[in-house]
């Protein structure tokens, strides 16, 4: 019964995620892109570069958005954000060489599109995770 309602509490918390990170029907307008990109793009070429298109967007719409927290918050807020995304930005780039040593031991052209999108979903996450954090501070003004 426990681990029911525990299921029934994440499934809610996930769709009230999915509305307050600005996303129409659970989907981001960057994934839906990224979407449309792969249904035209079925090569691992074309895969890749859509990928990449993705990641190109998710880190601007990070960076966007961490621009805004960053106006928002005040004096000590932002020293607190500021060390913190700095320290994000050396994780990102520690994965990204772990990730590296993994694919690059693998054969087949189809973990070059899978690698690509293991990076895109860092840059993602932390790029939603900054926006729930916006969207808390805009809700409680």
């Amino acid at each position: 019964m426990k681990i029911k309602r525990t299921l029934l509490l994440l499934a809610v918390t996930l769709s009230f995620s999915a509305v307050s990170y600005g996303q129409e029907g659970g989907k981001h307008r960057i994934d839906k892109e990224l979407e449309q990109c792969l249904d035209k793009n079925q090569s691992t070429a074309g895969m890749v570069e859509c990928i990449g298109k993705a990641y190109d967007k998710w880190d601007k719409e990070m960076n966007r958005v961490y621009g805004e927290l960053m106006k928002k918050l005040s004096p000590q807020g932002k020293a607190a954000l500021k060390d913190p995304q700095l320290q994000w930005i050396k994780f990102r780039d520690l994965e990204f060489k772990f990730q590296d040593s993994i694919y690059s031991k693998m054969e087949g052209t189809m973990y070059i599109p899978m690698s690509a999108d293991d990076r895109m979903k860092i840059v993602r996450s932390r790029a939603l995770e900054l926006q729930a954090y916006l969207d808390l501070l805009k809700e409680g003004q």
